[in-house]
């Protein structure tokens, strides 16, 4: 006659055999991206950190010059677009002459988008999926200006969708001055980290 398994003994069986599997990751890796060829051409990746509970593109904040081309990486499931009105009815977060992008409709097979930047200026972009978890991003272009650098949240008074309240919190970290001065801002992640179980 074979021994019950008690529940205390299922419990650790149990443990033991999802580890195994690699369920609980410590911290999701980056998808590997081709390399560009180009140092001219920065790359932003699109990242998960399942410790911290938060998804984020990094860096969060960019300088380019005025017709310079940047790279999303990872993109396939959580996307890049643009803060612009025809996008999801969104408040204007890039400058007004500016062709808003969508990686939804333009991303290239394989997870990975380029977009090269005409108009100077402010250009703030969310995940179309985790924007509510506060993924969302900044780059500058030549110098600070436009629809983006007014306060988070301000077309609420204009009928567009509410702003995120981990999204505005980003947004207000990342400075333009500071990222025009740093070249580069590394995503905060102790900022946005969700306390386990995520609520």
């Amino acid at each position: 006659m074979s021994n019950p398994i008690n529940r205390r003994h299922f419990f650790l069986l149990a443990g033991s055999g999802i580890v195994s599997l690699g369920a609980f990751p410590q911290e999701a890796v980056p998808p590997e991206a081709p390399d560009t060829g180009d140092p001219d051409v920065p790359r932003i990746m699109s990242l998960f950190s399942f410790n911290k509970g938060i998804y984020y593109f990094d860096p969060a904040g960019l300088y380019v010059d005025v017709g310079q081309t940047v790279e999303w990486a990872g993109i396939s499931f959580r996307g890049a677009t643009a803060f612009h009105p025809s996008l999801d009815n969104h408040e204007l977060r890039i400058p007004e002459n500016a062709k808003p992008f969508d990686t939804r409709t333009m991303a290239e097979p394989g997870g990975t988008f380029r977009w090269t930047f005409e108009e100077e200026g402010t250009y703030d972009y969310f995940s179309s999926d985790y924007e509510y978890l506060g993924m969302v991003g900044r780059i500058v272009v030549g110098k600070p200006g436009g629809p983006g650098e007014r306060p988070p949240g301000y077309g609420n008074r204009e009928g567009r969708l509410v702003m995120y309240r981990d999204a505005a919190r980003l947004f207000q970290y990342l400075n333009s001055d500071r990222i025009v001065q740093e070249k580069v801002v590394p995503f905060p992640q102790e900022l946005l980290r969700k306390p386990f179980p995520w609520r």
